[in-house]
């Protein structure tokens, strides 16, 4: 094997990177920019160099061999070291040029989207945001890394082996167009539950949030008329219909300044929300990802506080 590893280049080690995040060979493909054939060769040579055959099909994925899964975290260490390395003398973010992921809900985008967009322009034009909606899969062991950040409310996701940190608090408030008048301030909560409901969620046909996770908890069931994975839209659903919906104060807030809501006091006490954001740990001294999250973190922490809310007589 030593003979042939004299061969093995980093851009092996990349696609067997990505064919043990993807496990298919024209998913790696396209991610790669590359032919299905130049990376059915890279695999060849991968597979002659670890004298190993790496991945087998089972059924229509591809499957890493044992060899393959106790390689996999070292070729990831490998790049990752390489990537540093070559950024080592990071100073200005002006000569930064990456893509990063952030993996959220669009409330996030909106809420932090346009600060860090004025931060890139005058700070780091290089730099490339994607904001995604955020994915159970996407904390899965293989996946994790792949996706730089994420921004989720504590306790919404499994962070297990990810570092994170404090950015803002939230508050759930029930919203419905101001001139519903069966939604009011002190409202019953049976009423509130007959009423047409708005709901979020992340999975098709399923219901999956961190609003529904704590209604899970304790055990109140009602059902939702119309679900969405955008919560930007939900308040403009309500203001046109008799629908009722949970969601965040701070773009609800936002919103009632644009279109008919009004704002109540939710008739089932919800948790306040702590908004962390969460990544992988081998992006601990990647230079340009730490500039990334304090920034970040440092619009993020900035924001005002809620206004107090007033206590039920």
């Amino acid at each position: 094997m030593a003979r042939s590893l004299r061969n093995l280049d980093l851009n092996l080690l990349r696609v067997f990177d990505v064919l043990w995040t993807e496990r298919s060979v024209s998913t790696a493909a396209r991610r790669l920019s590359r032919t299905q054939s130049a990376v059915s060769l890279a695999l060849e040579r991968l597979r002659q160099a670890f004298d190993d055959p790496l991945f087998r099909w089972s059924g229509r994925a591809m499957q890493p061999t044992p060899r393959a899964e106790q390689l996999a975290p070292r070729i990831r260490a490998i790049l990752t070291q390489v990537s540093e390395t070559l950024e080592s003398s990071f100073e200005d973010p002006r000569l930064a040029r990456r893509d990063f992921t952030i993996a959220t809900a669009d409330y996030i985008d909106w809420l932090l989207g346009g600060q860090l967009m004025r931060r890139l322009e005058d700070e780091a034009p290089n730099l490339t945001l994607f904001f995604v909606d955020v994915k159970p899969q996407m904390l899965e062991r293989r996946r994790a890394a792949e996706v730089e950040m994420f921004i989720v409310p504590s306790g919404a996701i499994d962070g297990s082996g990810l570092r994170s940190a404090p950015l803002f608090r939230d508050r759930y408030v029930c919203v419905a167009a101001r001139d519903n008048a069966a939604v009011r301030e002190g409202m019953d909560f049976e009423v509130f539950r007959r009423l047409p409901q708005v709901g979020y969620t992340i999975e098709p046909k399923r219901l999956y949030s961190h609003e529904t996770l704590h209604l899970d908890a304790l055990n109140v069931r009602y059902r939702n008329r119309v679900l969405t994975p955008h919560y930007m839209v939900i308040p403009l659903i309500v203001a046109e219909t008799r629908g009722v919906a949970v969601m965040q104060e701070r773009l609800a807030r936002f919103m009632a300044e644009r279109v008919p809501l009004k704002l109540v006091t939710p008739p089932i006490a919800y948790p306040e929300l702590h908004l962390h954001l969460y990544w992988h740990p081998q992006y601990d001294d990647d230079a340009t990802h730490r500039w990334l999250r304090e920034r970040v973190i440092e619009i993020a922490t900035a924001l005002p506080a809620l206004p107090r809310r007033k206590k039920r007589p």
